[in-house]
């Protein structure tokens, strides 16, 4: 059964009304086309998708997005979103956002883990990040069966805002020793872009 819920949050004052954006999140049983008529149906209401993330998970697809447009525009994506979800029995939920926010105090780094699967891995990468002042910004993580061995297996991927005052060959170091201790091979990188 397809359900939606509404939220409204204000938009910072900075922001002016030509820069209302609108969080969608959306849960659907994996099929073709939702991703299509989705962006068709933002689209044909006047708006534009700024950032999307979709991705399988389970059985499900699971979308993010942040959607722009003036003020009417997202008035008209709003009121139609219900009629979306239930036309296309997606689960919806929305709210209106700002834009993500910029620190120039850190520095974008990205986290690379293969690892046997053990059921606290990712509490200890979390905790070990923690510990060091990074932020996780994203994570993306896959289990799997080993082509070669049949070993179960976990790939973790990680984007990381470091803050710059603090040392890279220092984080990096420790990050390795954690990754000696979890048996598992790691990469700490800079982003380049």
């Amino acid at each position: 059964m397809p359900a939606y819920t509404r939220s409204i949050l204000f938009a910072s004052d900075t922001m002016s009304s030509q820069d209302s954006l609108l969080s969608i999140s959306v849960l659907a049983r994996a099929r073709p086309n939702i991703p299509l008529e989705l962006f068709r149906a933002i689209r044909e209401r006047g708006c534009e998708v700024e950032d999307c993330r979709i991705a399988p998970i389970g059985d499900r697809l699971a979308a993010n997005l942040v959607v722009s447009g003036n003020w009417s525009a997202l008035g008209r994506l709003e009121t139609a979103l219900p009629g979306i979800a239930q036309k296309l029995d997606l689960q919806v939920r929305y709210e209106r956002c700002g834009p993500r926010e910029q620190n120039p105090e850190f520095r974008p780094y990205a986290a690379d883990v293969i690892a046997p699967q053990q059921p606290d891995l990712l509490v200890h990468l979390l905790e070990f990040f923690g510990s060091q002042d990074v932020e996780v910004a994203e994570i993306s993580t896959q289990k799997y069966a080993s082509n070669y061995t049949g070993a179960e297996m976990c790939s973790v991927q990680m984007v990381l805002h470091v803050p710059v005052n603090q040392h890279p060959q220092a984080l990096r170091e420790s990050f390795m020793d954690l990754c000696d201790d979890l048996n598992a091979d790691g990469m700490l990188d800079p982003i380049k872009t």
